[in-house]
């Protein structure tokens, strides 16, 4: 069951008012949900005493350790907040695969790179590779992408160059970047990168790290309003294991200041 907190406040104006809300209490309101196969657990926390009881809250939680809030909501000890980095990752990659698809269909064949220092995201690359031949992945974990360069190349014929050198993205037209980059690297002013976080760097290409998708109308009933369509299909896909959502292509991607369909994305890189 998936369960998430909202912390309401409804704090005292008066002294009149403080000492009834001493008298009767903090208040927890419960609901439950229960569409597809998936249960939620909502709960409403009113914090009338200025300060939020945490033992209180946290009998309220139950044995549930990972717990669905807004990052402005404080947690009892032994909680934490789900951070949606798995399908955040997903997002990007999807988007990814669909570029170079289309690119593909249109003749092109751009310098691609796959950035993924700690080798998490492996499995992917053969989907990449599918549909572009000048695909360079940059890791640190060379032992692990030469083993699955080496199968991609047995199964399809395929690929892929493997390197640690971060100066090889200077080639690449196109950055795929599942994870937050936390390091620089140099690009041209032109590349496309997409991530799924903001990057912690200044970056001289356009990152695009924000991703807006339909979300199936069931999910959508379940979903609390102050939550993020992105946030909380990331849970039900990390968390309640609905991973036919891990195949959603982003209808749009963002800087937070410019916005991109992928056909828009896929016209500018033909460019």
């Amino acid at each position: 069951m998936l369960v998430a907190l909202n912390v309401k406040n409804q704090l005292p104006k008066s002294l009149f008012e403080k000492l009834f809300n001493k008298l009767r209490g903090d208040r927890i309101v419960t609901k439950i949900k229960n569409v597809g196969g998936v249960a939620l657990r909502d709960i409403t926390y009113i914090n009338r005493k200025c300060k939020v009881n945490y033992d209180k809250l946290a009998s309220a939680l139950g044995e549930t350790r990972n717990i669905l809030c807004n990052e402005d909501v404080t947690l009892p000890e032994g909680f934490s907040r789900f951070e949606n980095r798995e399908f955040k990752a997903l997002l990007s990659i999807n988007l990814g695969v669909y570029i170079l698809k289309e690119l593909k269909k249109a003749g092109e064949n751009l310098p691609v790179g796959f950035y993924d220092p700690e080798g998490m995201y492996g499995e992917h690359l053969s989907r990449l590779s599918r549909f572009n031949n000048n695909l360079t992945v940059v890791t640190d974990d060379l032992e692990r992408y030469d083993e699955i360069s080496d199968s991609i190349l047995e199964d399809s014929g395929a690929t892929v160059s493997v390197t640690d050198n971060r100066l090889r993205l200077m080639d690449c037209r196109f950055v795929i970047a599942p994870e937050e980059v936390r390091e620089p690297f140099s690009v041209l002013g032109n590349t496309v990168i997409l991530s799924a976080e903001k990057p912690a760097v200044s970056l001289s290409g356009v990152c695009y790290y924000e991703y807006s998708f339909r979300t199936p109308n069931s999910f959508a009933v379940l979903k609390p309003q102050r939550f993020s369509a992105e946030y909380f299909a990331g849970a039900l896909y990390s968390l309640a294991r609905q991973y036919e959502l891990g195949g959603i292509v982003p209808t749009s991607c963002s800087d937070n200041a410019h916005s991109q369909t992928p056909a828009s994305l896929v016209k500018y890189l033909m460019s």
